[in-house]
């Protein structure tokens, strides 16, 4: 489900990345029209966490996309819920990032930075429990109301971003008895299988990142000039500690700008010094620095790098 909510949100973490490497000055905001803050008062609102009724003394506009993380002050990026949550979420980002400003740790902060910008989002446009795919920031937000003696009682309905102002209605997508009757005697197992995942790519032009999980032979390995690998740890050495590898990737290319080379990405870069282009960017690091960078999964769909400590240099094969 994370992978679709990055799929849908593409613009807005394309966006939020740009900020951040640009290191992006927060705008200033607004509240909603008053007329419509009043319209949706009189029609019955309810805060989207607490479910609290809501009036002209307990609301406040939230911005969706927070501006600290690149957001605007557009219609389209606000909605109106209760102070206490309004709060409440301000107080989740600080605890689950840390204090602004969040560019003085990108990269290395940006698998949180996008999780917590999905939770933003998928709770305004899908309620409150939607958010619970993000468990960690949700975990956050709800402890912080519990603290405050909140209860959270999430409505059937409540309207949407200020731009149409739509009163959306919670699903309840739990499979019917008959359904799940059937699909036990028939013998139905709603099991997805890929073998091939790639990470979303957050910035026009820069390559994705290819992951493959499948079982594959043995590389050959093509001997490369020493200054392929240097470019590639002297990068990886700009980031504090471990990285989400799509977002190296990226990085990388700002990197590759910054000494006046024009490559798209990681795989590019590695091609130019004959490495084959069908390598992916994990097996590019597992053939070129097995003994430099080490690398984990998170779940099924990230991969996670980070330089080693100790370096030892492995010399190459020729490919054949």
């Amino acid at each position: 489900m994370m992978i679709e909510y990055e799929h849908e949100y593409t613009p807005m973490l394309a966006t939020a990345f740009g900020f951040l490497s640009r290191k992006g000055k927060k705008v200033n905001g607004s509240a909603i029209n008053q007329a419509k803050h009043d319209f949706i008062i009189a029609s019955g609102g309810c805060c989207l966490h607490c479910g609290t009724s809501l009036t002209r003394n307990n609301s406040n506009t939230e911005h969706i996309h927070d501006r600290a993380l690149g957001g605007h002050n557009k219609a389209g990026n606000k909605i109106i819920i209760c102070i206490d949550c309004n709060l409440a979420r301000n107080k989740t980002m600080q605890e689950y990032l840390g204090q602004p400003s969040y560019w003085r740790g990108f990269p290395g902060n940006w698998d949180r930075v996008k999780k917590y910008l999905l939770w933003n989002a998928v709770t305004a446009d899908k309620g409150h429990r939607a958010g619970r795919v993000f468990p960690e920031v949700h975990a956050i937000f709800e402890d912080i109301l519990r603290s405050e003696g909140r209860k959270i009682s999430p409505p059937k309905h409540w309207f949407g971003r200020d731009d149409n102002l739509t009163l959306i209605s919670s699903q309840n997508n739990k499979r019917g008895f008959f359904v799940r009757f059937f699909d036990k005697i028939f013998g139905y197992h709603n099991v997805e299988q890929q073998s091939t995942i790639s990470q979303a790519d957050y910035m026009v032009g820069i390559e994705t990142t290819e992951i493959d999980t499948q079982t594959v032979r043995p590389r050959k390995i093509v001997e490369v000039d020493e200054t392929f690998r240097r470019h590639i740890l002297d990068a990886l050495d700009k980031v504090d500690g471990e990285v989400n590898l799509a977002t190296f990737s990226s990085f990388f290319k700002l990197y590759l700008t910054s000494q006046g080379f024009n490559f798209k990405g990681l795989k590019q870069f590695a091609r130019s010094y004959g490495v084959p282009k069908s390598r992916t960017n994990i097996q590019i690091l597992q053939d070129y620095f097995p003994n430099e960078i080490d690398w984990r999964w998170d779940g099924q769909y990230t991969v996670f790098i980070q330089r080693k400590h100790e370096v030892f240099e492995v010399p190459h094969r020729e490919e054949e």
